[in-house]
This record gives C-alpha cells, structure tokens and sequence, in this order.
C-alpha cells in the first residue's frame, strides 16, 4: 500500500485522529498515573486495544485473522499485573505488552506471511524509530489543522485563549517565584493559596495527557508513514556453505565429547575420574551459568548459519547435530540447577532460570524444524511459545511459589533463609510468610537473634501500613491480600 495517502489521511482528518488521542491520553492518565500495577492496568490495555482498531478502521484496515492471539496475550499480561506485586513481573509484563502490540499492528498493516526470524526484528527496531521519529506529528499535524480553519471565528477565539493561558503560566513560572522573595505580604497572601495547590501532581497529570496524546497519535503515524518493503531482493548475499560447515565442525566436535562427559559422569553418575578433592555433588552443581551461556550462544549461531550459508544438505546435518548437542546442555544445566536448589532451596532467580531453559528448549525444537522447512513461521512459533509460557509463569508468582517450597523445605529455620523471604520477595509471599511460625521450628533462630520476633511483627506492620491507600484505581489483588493477611497476623500476635 502506497505510504503517502495514509498519513495524508491522517493529516486530513486531524480532527478524529487528534481528537481520539486526546481522549486516549485522558483515560491513560487516569489509568496509570502512579498505578502502574492495579485494577486500571488491564483497562488500559484493553482500551488501547479498542482504540487502534478505531484507528484502523478510519483509514480502512479490518482486523486480520489470528489477531485475536495477539489480544489476548496483552489482555491476560494485563490481568497478571493487577494480580502480582512483583516489580519484576510489573516491569516484564509491559515490556510484553508492548511488543505483542508491535507485532499485533505490523500483522495488521503488512504482510508478515513471508517474513523471516531477522526481517521481523528489523521491521520492529525500524517501526520502534519511526515512533520517535513521528513525535513531532501530532503537534505539527495540529497546526496543519488550525491553519486550513483560520476563517472559524470561534475556533480561532479558542485557539488564541489555549495559547494565552499557556504564554502567561510560561511567564508566571519566572516571574512569581522572583515577586514572592521581593514582598513578605504577597508572599503571605500567596502562600496561603499555594498551599492548597499540589503543583507536582498538576505536572504529572499534565505528562501523562501529553505522554499518552502524542505516543497514540505517533505510533499510527509511523504505522501509515513507512510502509516495510515487500519482496524486496535480499541485499546480504550468502555465503559459501563449506565455511560454516568447517567451523561448526569443529565445534561439534567439541560437543560430542562435552556431552558424552555429562552424560557419564553426570547422568549416569560415574564417580571414579573426577579431579581430586572434588565431590561428585561440587562437580554436579558447578558450570550451571556457563552451560546456560553457551545453550543461548548455540541458538544465536544455528540461526546465523541458516541466515547467512546457502542451502546445503550437509550444513543442515551439522547444525541438527548442534541443536541436539544443546538440548544434553540444557539438560545438563537443569539437572545441575535441580541439584542446587535441593541443596539451597529456591530464589526468584532460579526458578527464572529453570523457566528460561524450558523456554530454549520448545525454541530450539522450532528452531529445528526451520532447518528443514524454510517457510516455518519461526518468529510467531517464538512469539507464542515465549508469550504462553511467560504468561503462565505471571499467573503463578513465583515469589508465592518460593515462600510455599522453602518454608516446606525447612528442616530448620536460619536467619539466612527466612531474610530472604522478608527481604527479596515481593508482597506475594506474604500469606506463605504469615505460617512460617506454624510451619517451621522457630527456637534456633529466636535464639541466634533475640530480635527476631520483633523483626517479623515489623514487617507485617510494614506491609499493613504500605497497603493503606487501595482504592478502585489502584485495586491489586497481591496488595488487598497482603494487607488483610497482615491484619490478621498482627491482631493473632
């Protein structure tokens, strides 16, 4: 489709296109103003999602068949939010959000069928810089707009007081700081009213109209701006496939011993060999990161190799052989980690690492396939293997699920172990918290810290103050659950 009668549309029909991102920075403002995580997160999202179909429609685009994955995916991520305190999980699930948005509005306006796994995160980094490229837009757009109406008396009159207002708080920002420290009486009489005024939450309002007005007005301006090239020749030539060949030759050598080791010594168990003064659980739980390097440095090559060789029958074997010498790592690496948390019980971190393995396993499944099959949609099959499996892990919490395990796991309590509950989990443990004197001998450690049990009903204090302000806007079902198992705690003890 031709770029320059879409945003010439755009242009043309400011009125709606500007008048609709008006509104959508109102109800952003008032969604996510300070409330990143509660009930008005996944209504944000969900009326994003309306709005660009609005957009689309406008400019006569219909929604595209499987986009109903895509909505969904952001509205479940949405959800999850308003479901977990974890900064983490908050910080993730918008960065997720945001990238199905992407994909979800490419899919929409180009033909993505052919697309291969590089040309599809070109395409993402390329609309992501006609974003910011298309800041300007909706502000010069604007004054397009204002020009084509001089001759409405009543919209000039508007115009002219909006730009009055905004000259004279331009002027005042200078100017009535300087006359309040030239006279002690108007700045009485000015205190006395300034007071009641709380100027950083006007600013911040005031941002986050302007923020959400020009991100909506920019992203479709970019939408309808640049149109991605389509069947265009491919400009990298490929490349002899007897160097790849050569090199992942060797390095499959290197594997095939690496991994006939794990599987001896690891797997199957083989004490006898091992270095001296090295146990076989030391052995076990030692080189866990680097495996995980080396299995995600594995993906990153195959897919490399695919991209840059010419189509080569022997290269395809090698690489199959170096997916599958991946998958023994992968094992290796999870089993290693198994062995580590049976030892040290569980953290955030390592159940993020078990997750992420499962995760490069189900992609370097697809990643196999694209060996053989060339017109594998292999970006969507990473798209939704990682989204069905992120958005699970949202859902459970993890923070809940270390509380349960370790508390469980505890034959006997250590300050160690139970500050890192209080201390590095997010308000999600907190119900698993609040049964640890139920669960858990707690005579050691009370004996190790005599201010231990002051220490626990500070934190439970802590909670139950830090979740006062709930409210609809701010409605999160970690924070309500928290506070109330916080209540309960303090009213028992």
């Amino acid at each position: 489709m031709n770029e320059k009668p879409l945003i010439t549309k755009m242009r043309e029909n400011y009125r709606y296109f500007g008048g609709l991102s008006l509104i959508y920075g109102l109800i952003f403002t008032f969604c996510l103003y300070k409330n990143m995580s509660g009930i008005t997160f996944p209504i944000c999202v969900a009326i994003t999602i309306i709005f660009a179909i609005l957009f689309m429609k406008k400019i006569g685009f219909s929604l595209q068949r499987n986009s109903i994955l895509y909505i969904t995916g952001m509205i479940l991520l949405g959800i999850s939010t308003s479901f977990t305190s974890s900064f983490f999980l908050h910080f993730f699930n918008l960065l997720g959000i945001i990238l199905l948005f992407f994909v979800f509005m490419i899919h929409q306006f180009y033909n993505d069928i052919n697309w291969n796994f590089p040309a599809y995160l070109k395409r993402i980094f390329i609309l992501f810089g006609t974003v910011i490229e298309c800041i300007p837009y909706p502000y010069w757009h604007g004054s397009k707009y204002v020009n084509r109406n001089k001759e409405n008396k009543n919209h000039n009159t508007l115009i002219a007081i909006v730009i009055g207002v905004l000259l004279s708080l331009a002027v005042l920002c200078v100017t009535l700081p300087l006359l309040l420290k030239s006279d002690l009486m108007f700045a009485k009489i000015f205190g006395e009213i300034l007071k009641h005024i709380n100027f950083s939450t006007i600013f911040g309002v005031s941002f986050m109209g302007i923020l959400g007005f020009t991100l909506c007005y920019a992203f479709f301006s970019a939408l309808c701006k640049y149109n991605f090239p389509e069947g265009r020749a491919r400009k990298l030539k490929y490349y002899n496939p007897i160097i790849g060949i050569t090199f992942t030759s060797v390095i499959s050598f290197v594997y095939f011993v690496y991994c006939m080791i794990q599987i001896m010594y690891l797997f199957i168990g083989i004490h006898a060999g091992l270095p001296e003064n090295v146990t076989y659980a030391q052995y076990a739980r030692g080189g866990f990161w680097e495996l995980l390097f080396v299995s995600f440095i594995n993906f990153v090559m195959v897919l490399m190799c695919m991209y840059i060789f010419s189509d080569n029958l022997v290269l395809k074997f090698v690489l199959t052989f170096v997916s599958g010498c991946t998958f023994i790592m992968i094992l290796s690496a999870a089993y290693r980690m198994i062995l580590y948390i049976g030892a040290y019980h569980l953290t955030f971190l390592r159940i993020l690492v078990l997750w992420f393995l499962t995760v490069l396993t189900f992609i370097m499944g697809g990643v196999i396939i694209s060996i053989y099959m060339k017109k594998f949609p292999l970006f969507q099959y990473i798209v939704a293997v990682v989204s069905v499996f992120y958005i699970s892990l949202s859902f459970l919490r993890p923070d809940t699920i270390v509380a349960k395990y370790n508390i469980t796991h505890m034959d006997e309590a250590s300050c160690e172990n139970v500050f890192y509950l209080l201390y590095n989990t997010s308000w999600d443990a907190v119900p698993e918290i609040a049964k640890l004197d139920k669960k858990v001998d707690l005579t050691k450690i009370k004996n190790e810290n005599e201010f231990f049990e002051e220490q626990i009903k500070n934190y439970f204090i802590y909670v139950s103050e830090e979740n006062n302000d709930i409210y609809f806007r701010k409605a999160n079902y970690s924070r309500i659950k928290a506070k109330l198992v916080a209540d309960r705690w303090l009213e028992e003890h």
